[in-house]
């Protein structure tokens, strides 16, 4: 597999840059000049949709060159480091990148809690009967979001996000998001919605990548853009994104590797195949030394200090809990193989690795002029 780093200067946290300068609101990280010229056409209908999972290996794998997606198609940006749902969502949703926003995979531990907490479900992942006072997101994790950047410096343009149904409001398919945005295309005033929608990434999950199910999927999803972008009302821009890409997995049972677990402080968080390791003091030569024979091969090795050398995630002002997060080493997949941190079957498709398929997503653009 090829090993693939972040670009954080063409990025989906450029996108978000892109959108919050067209609205006059102070940036401090890079732009995309190529989306910069399009905004500055000034449209007054701006919609910013996210598929997830919906990495550039599926738009060329599964839909034909006059497919509206491939027609559309401008160029290959990456995700952020690491290109998961709770890193690159809230990059996009905050302007940040994971080492200012603090989010960075589905467990993260927190230190006041004494918890790994699954981020998007507020619960410990190891002890679901484990009762958490308060939600850890709210408390520790909070963001000015980019609509209410947008809010301030435009207070004329209105903001809408356009959830699945596990939203209050949400909405149940892709095709009624896609209804959705078609009526608010009908407004007289500016408008700015960022949709979200949960699908290629669920089936990618559950069937594998390169399985007819998910084929069919982007298939239907084509299909929905395509009506999307014919019906929208004239003076529309549509910008199409995805978080991450997925690959096929094969698991290893990192709990049961008894040897590695007797070095560690608590077991493992962040994600499979970005694998978070807080090691005892006396223990980490018999660690690394362990790591490097049983899994070097399949896994890439980062100490704390080389991730922020080497600016896997990304720049700027460190959220005060960064260290916290993160243990002593990351292990990074660059294979096939992710660490199942649970020990029961889990996935047939995943992400979160630095490899070129999770890494690199679509930017797709529509004009309705």
């Amino acid at each position: 597999m090829v090993i693939t780093y972040p670009d954080y200067q063409n990025s989906i946290l450029n996108v978000s840059n892109s959108i919050l300068k067209h609205y006059q609101v102070d940036v401090v990280y890079d732009t995309l000049e190529e989306l910069d010229v399009i905004l500055n056409k000034n449209y007054k209908h701006i919609f910013l949709v996210l598929l997830d999972g919906f990495g550039v290996n599926l738009l060329f794998k599964y839909l034909d060159a006059d497919a509206r997606l491939r027609r559309d198609f401008k160029k290959e940006i990456t995700s952020v480091f690491p290109p998961t749902t709770v890193a690159a969502t809230n990059a996009v949703l905050s302007g940040l990148p994971p080492y200012a926003s603090g989010y960075i995979g589905w467990t993260q531990y927190f230190k006041n809690e004494d918890s790994n907490t699954i981020i998007f479900y507020n619960q410990d992942f190891y002890d679901s009967d484990k009762l958490l006072s308060e939600n850890m997101a709210e408390k520790y994790l909070y963001y000015e979001s980019i609509y209410e950047k947008i809010r301030k410096a435009s207070p004329s343009v209105e903001t809408f996000e356009i959830f699945p149904a596990f939203r209050p409001e949400g909405f149940a398919s892709f095709e009624e998001q896609v209804d959705r945005m078609i009526a608010i295309s009908k407004q007289s005033n500016r408008t700015f919605a960022y949709t979200y929608w949960l699908e290629p990434d669920a089936t990618e999950h559950m069937k594998g990548v390169y399985v007819s199910e998910t084929k069919a999927v982007v298939q239907n999803l084509n299909h929905s853009y395509e009506r999307l972008v014919s019906s929208l009302e004239k003076d529309s821009l549509v910008i199409l994104i995805a978080d991450h890409g997925l690959v096929d997995v094969e698991e290893i049972d990192i709990i049961a590797d008894v040897e590695l677990m007797d070095c560690l402080v608590r077991k493992p968080s962040i994600e499979p195949r970005a694998c978070n390791f807080f090691v005892r003091e006396e223990k980490k030569e018999e660690f690394r030394s362990l790591f490097f024979r049983k899994y070097s091969d399949k896994f890439l090795l980062f100490s704390k200090e080389q991730l922020y050398g080497e600016q896997l995630l990304g720049t700027g002002v460190k959220h005060p809990l960064l260290d916290d997060f993160l243990g002593d080493f990351l292990a990074i997949s660059v294979s096939k193989y992710l660490f199942n941190m649970l020990g029961e079957p889990g996935f047939k498709g995943h992400h979160a690795g630095l490899t070129k398929d999770e890494m690199l997503v679509p930017l797709i653009i529509h004009e309705v002029n």
